[in-house]
């Protein structure tokens, strides 16, 4: 609705990849996340139950993707998320009341990680800063960008938690 110009037009596979080569608004688009690492090492000490959560968590991915590509607005795509953030909190607090495993510093890069993706999906819904000034953010700083800006920094920390998980599953502590 506010930026008004730089998008890709729909297109066929060949348009697609030949996108790749010129400026627009959606080159720089990148999503990923990391509930999968964390909830194997949460569940590291549990390997019944540890597969079960992983089975769990894919299957309800899925049904988020589903979601995701049949919403009819940004509020409804980012709701569609809501469920995979509370099953991923869930096992962050785990971890807090020691029932989970991982390594002890982890948490907070994982708590730090969601916090940058949940800005970023704000920054994007509300539309801002593009919102305030319609036309100016159509190629560069528009909320669009700002949300994947975030989204990289969330990587990033998703990257320190997993890398301090992966040392301690080295000599891994279960939990009594």
């Amino acid at each position: 609705q506010f930026v008004l110009s730089g998008y890709r037009p729909a297109s066929p596979l060949r348009e697609c990849v030949r996108s790749l080569f010129y400026l627009h608004n959606e080159l720089g688009n990148i999503y990923s996340h990391g509930a999968l690492p964390i909830i194997y090492c949460t569940l590291l000490c549990y390997p019944s139950v540890r597969s079960v959560a992983l089975l769990i968590y894919i299957f309800l991915s899925s049904y988020v993707i589903y979601c995701a590509v049949s919403a009819q607005s940004n509020i409804t795509r980012l709701r569609s998320f809501v469920w995979q953030a509370c099953y991923r909190f869930f096992f962050f607090y785990l971890r807090w009341i020691n029932v989970g495993a991982g390594s002890p510093s982890s948490l907070h890069s994982y708590l730090v990680m969601d916090a940058l993706a949940i800005l970023g999906g704000f920054i994007n819904i509300m539309r801002i800063p593009e919102r305030w000034m319609p036309g100016k953010f159509d190629y560069c700083c528009n909320s669009h960008q700002i949300m994947h800006v975030l989204v990289v920094g969330s990587i990033l920390y998703l990257h320190w938690g997993v890398v301090d998980d992966l040392a301690w599953i080295s000599s891994p502590r279960c939990p009594p």
